[in-house]
C-alpha cells in the first residue's frame, strides 16, 4: 500500500488477498472502528466521481503489528511453559 490511500483502494486490495467481496459500509465500520486508520485531511479528486478522504495507517498500528491489520498473539506465560515442560518429561 502506498503512504497515502482512499479506503477503497484499502479495500480492494483487502478482497485482492482475502478473495470475497466485502460490503463497502461494514469495511469502512471495521477499519475505522478498529482504529487502523487515521485520515490524512486530503482528498483525492481523480476518483471518477466525487473526492475521496485519503487515509494513512496509524503510527502505533504499524509500531506495534508486523504488518497493518495482522494481529500478533501474545507469547505463552511462564506457567504454560512448565506446564509444557512437565508433561514432556
Amino acid at each position: 500500500m502506498p503512504p497515502e490511500f482512499t479506503l477503497y483502494e484499502l479495500q480492494k486490495t483487502v478482497e485482492a488477498i482475502l478473495g470475497p467481496h466485502l460490503h463497502k459500509q461494514n469495511f469502512r465500520r471495521l477499519v475505522e472502528g478498529a482504529g487502523l486508520v487515521e485520515p490524512t485531511g486530503e482528498v483525492k479528486t481523480r476518483t471518477g466521481g466525487r473526492p475521496a478522504k485519503l487515509f494513512r495507517f496509524r503510527r502505533e498500528v504499524l509500531l506495534e503489528r508486523p504488518a497493518p491489520g495482522v494481529r500478533v498473539s501474545a507469547p505463552p506465560s511462564r506457567s504454560a511453559d512448565a506446564r509444557i515442560t512437565q508433561t514432556k518429561c
